[in-house]
């Protein structure tokens, strides 16, 4: 069984687990049964830590990190949207990789708690729609972005039996495991601004880092190139649709919520 208790929270599809014991043959077929996004937010929600956090996922793993995707519930008209997904596409491997809160700002209720119904139920979808779930403490998130790319590197290692994923890494510290909050201590942590604190100092230490950056010297802007970019309706399937520098709508169904 997963280890729920703690941060971070690493959950495996169970067949892909046992495929990933075998060899890397059946590990690739089972990886092909992974239910894939339907579609992408147009306007993505942001948490108050996951900007410098994206900058370091891109850095590790470029070209395979995306926001905004969707994946729809059968149970609800609200889709799934994973703050961030790692898709290596060579293997059809899905990871979704969340930041937990212990609280919202603005209402002061408790997030991300052991005893989360919410939680539980939606880790459970992903784990049949064949993705790996990772997640993280906001903490961590803040404090230790390099070593949760260390931890996200070391999951796919061990699933892939790649060890040179974990080269960029040698010289990173190993994440240390936090335990997750109660709903009560999740509340307590609210009444104490815990999450205002930590924030509040990793802004402190980004504001300082670009102050102590020397100017860089100015350059001539390059021209526009403007591409052609060809893709497929994600609602209904036609296409090929082109983008020429402007937001466009399918044709077919109207969908217009592409994220470009």
């Amino acid at each position: 069984m997963p280890d729920l208790a703690q941060f971070p929270t690493v959950l495996v599809p169970a067949q892909l687990a046992e495929a990933a014991k075998s060899d890397l043959q059946r590990l690739h077929q089972q990886l092909q049964q992974t239910t894939p996004p339907k579609g992408v937010h147009h306007r993505v929600p942001r948490g108050h830590s996951e900007g410098d956090f994206e900058r370091h996922l891109w850095h590790y793993f470029p070209g395979k990190i995306h926001t905004g995707l969707l994946l729809p519930r059968p149970d609800s008209p609200q889709a799934y949207m994973p703050d961030f997904a790692l898709i290596e596409p060579s293997l059809n491997l899905h990871l979704d990789i969340e930041v937990d809160e212990p609280y919202t700002h603005d209402t002061r209720q408790p997030l991300h708690f052991l005893e989360s119904e919410k939680d539980r139920i939606r880790n459970e979808w992903f784990l049949k729609w064949g993705w790996v779930v990772i997640r993280f403490s906001e903490v961590q998130v803040v404090r230790s972005p390099a070593s949760c790319c260390k931890a996200i590197a070391a999951t796919l290692a061990t699933l892939t039996r790649d060890s040179h994923l974990m080269l960029p890494f040698r010289s990173v510290p190993t994440l240390k495991p936090m335990p997750r909050w109660t709903k009560a201590e999740a509340q307590g942590m609210a009444d104490t601004t815990v999450r205002e604190q930590y924030l509040s100092v990793s802004s402190a230490k980004s504001t300082t880092a670009k102050k102590s950056r020397k100017p860089t010297p100015k350059v001539a802007p390059k021209p526009v190139v403007s591409a052609n970019l060809t893709f497929y309706c994600p609602e209904c399937g036609d296409g090929p649709i082109r983008w020429q520098g402007h937001y466009v709508c399918c044709p077919t169904c109207g969908y217009d919520a592409f994220a470009l």
